[in-house]
Parts: C-alpha cells; structure tokens; sequence
C-alpha cells in the first residue's frame, strides 16, 4: 500500500509544474463504472466478482495524437479463496489500482476521438487475511469527446491483466467507466470572418484607365459558417464560389489584372496528401475564374500543403482557421505615355 501512496504523491506533485506552464497540456478529472473480477476463487465458493469502481484521472497532452496519463482506481470489496498446501482459505477487501500508460489518439472528428493505453498497473489488495500488493500489464480502449472548451466526456474499457500474489492466481480485472478531464490550458481561437474581403479604396468605372488601381483580396476559410469544401474534398460550395464575384468582375473590368491563389491546409494528415489537396483546392477556385472567361495565363495557381499557418494546429478552431485558399489581386498601376 506503502507504493501505491508513494507513486500517486509523485503523480499529483507534477500537477503544478504542469499548470504553471504557460498553454499548459494539464488535464484531470474523474470515472465511475463497474468493476469486474475474473476467476477470484480457486473452488467453487460464491465470491463477488462484481463492484462499482471509481477513480481520479490525471494527464499532460503533448500534442493532438499523444499524452501521458495516470489514474488511481478503487476497484471494489471482492471475496477471494485461495489455496496454499492444499487448504482453501478466504479473504475479503479492497482493491485498489495506480496506472500510468502513455494515451495515443487517432481523431474520428475535430473533437472527437478513439484512443488507446497500454501501461503498468500497480495494484493493492487490502484484506483481512493481510495486504498484497504486486504490479501487472494494464491496457485500455475509449472514445473521448471535447464538449466544451475546457470539458472532455470518455467511455473507457481498462483491463489489468493475470494478478497473482497468492491470495489473487491469475486473476484479471476489467473496468468499465464513463468520465470527465477538465483541460486547463486548452483556449478556443477566434473564428476568422468567412468569407474576409478586404474592400479596395473606391474605383468608379471610368471608360479611360485610372493612374492605380488598388489590390484586392479574399481569404476563403473553413472558420467561418458557411461551408467551403466538403470533409476531405477539393469541390467548391456554391457559396464559396459566389463570394469569388468581387474579384471576377475586377479581373473582367481590367485586362492588365492578374491573381494569385494559393491553397492551404492544417497539420492532420500525412505532409504529401496535404500539399496535393491543398493544389486540388486552389484549382477548383481558379475554375470559377475560368469559367468566367478570364484567361489561365492571368492566374498563378499554387499549394502550399500544412507550411504556411496562421493560427495553432493544436485545437479544432485553429485548424479551421488553417484550411483556407487565399487570393490575391494585386495593384495596377498605368504609366502615361506622351
């Protein structure tokens, strides 16, 4: 018990030095669920295999896809019968369980994910026949959800694996919780306007060409409301393309006009796949440019994958924010011949 005491002092003593650190990964949070013990009797005696456990959960995420994460179980009163030289003896107490398991993430959704653990338990079972303590492989399987801006909810399935200390002959416990991690230093960004059009400085149509003609641009962005792309496609929303309508109709009104537009993308994903989806995205706003008529050496058409972000790749909002195509209509100026 001593161990157990000692391993989860350690655990909670980095919790500060975790906080104090500024966009801190630190989480904790509790679970509750059913406890099950496996093959606790040697004999056919009725033991209680069954309980309701419950715990403390405390973790540091370093990115999106890894933590490092401990929790401290009391799984539940069992009644046990062991055999030693021959003679049956019971015992009744309660077990308890110190974890600590390194969290790997795959995301299903933004906020959303499956995860996986697989780690050391160090368990104790307290009874009135005396107290045993031993350490075992632990795993896990869970879904998390980011609820709130500080709030995740988990369903979690835990299994110690073959404790035998005497008391215990290759005994297995399973737990089944649902719980809560309240993540101190996660921050929602601001969404970005979507679409942004940077108005230019009043340009009257005028039948001879003015001195100079201002820049124009349009950022298209996954922060906003409406949608730009499908999940994972390079296809255009009519209302993406719609906004495009400024920029058309100045590369329509001035001949010498040009426009650069480049694709971006957030850091989920492999490096390759970005940059190839973020050229299809760039591609698809230049044929609304096309299909207007304008000519395809008036555009410069490029990808630039994960490279270029504006906001942190480390929460769903800033992701958003990265998954943009930017186009750009630069100044015109004309020169007076005499």
């Amino acid at each position: 018990m001593k161990k157990i005491v000692t391993s989860l002092g350690l655990l909670m003593a980095v919790a500060p030095t975790a906080y104090a650190q500024q966009d801190s990964g630190l989480y904790m949070g509790g679970r509750i669920g059913p406890s099950f013990l496996e093959d606790s009797c040697v004999t056919d005696t009725d033991c209680g295999d069954s309980e309701l456990g419950a715990g403390i959960i405390t973790g540091y995420d370093f990115n999106d896809w890894f933590a490092l994460e401990g929790t401290y179980d009391y799984l539940g009163r069992f009644d046990t019968a062991f055999d030693q030289s021959g003679t049956t003896f019971s015992a009744a107490g309660d077990l308890t369980a110190l974890t600590l398991a390194p969290k790997l993430s795959y995301h299903l959704k933004d906020d959303t994910s499956l995860y996986g653990k697989l780690g050391g338990a160090m368990w104790d079972f307290n009874s009135n026949a005396g107290d045993r303590d031993d350490v075992s492989l632990m795993g896990a399987l869970g879904v998390d959800h980011q609820a709130t801006e500080k709030l995740n909810v988990r369903l979690e399935y835990q299994h110690i694996n073959d404790m035998d200390d005497g008391y215990f002959s290759s005994v297995d416990n399973n737990l089944v919780t649902v719980g809560m991690t309240y993540h101190f230093g996660r921050t929602n960004h601001e969404p970005m306007p979507e679409p942004m059009v940077e108005e230019p400085v009043m340009e009257e149509p005028a039948p001879e060409p003015q001195p100079v003609v201002e820049p124009q641009s349009i950022v298209l962005s996954e922060a906003g409301e409406t949608e730009m792309f499908g999940f994972d496609k390079a296809t255009l929303s009519e209302q993406a393309a719609a906004s495009l309508q400024p920029l058309v109709d100045r590369l329509l009104r001035h001949e010498e006009a040009t426009a650069t537009i480049v694709g971006h993308t957030d850091s989920k994903g492999p490096a390759a796949y970005n940059q190839k989806l973020s050229v299809e995205r760039a591609q698809a706003v230049a044929d609304v440019f096309l299909d207007a008529g304008i000519d395809a050496s008036r555009l410069t058409v490029e990808g630039k994958g994960e490279a270029d972000p504006i906001a942190s790749n480390n929460t769903p909002e800033g992701r958003a924010q990265n998954r943009r195509v930017e186009v750009t209509s630069p100044e015109i100026v004309y020169v007076e011949v005499n």
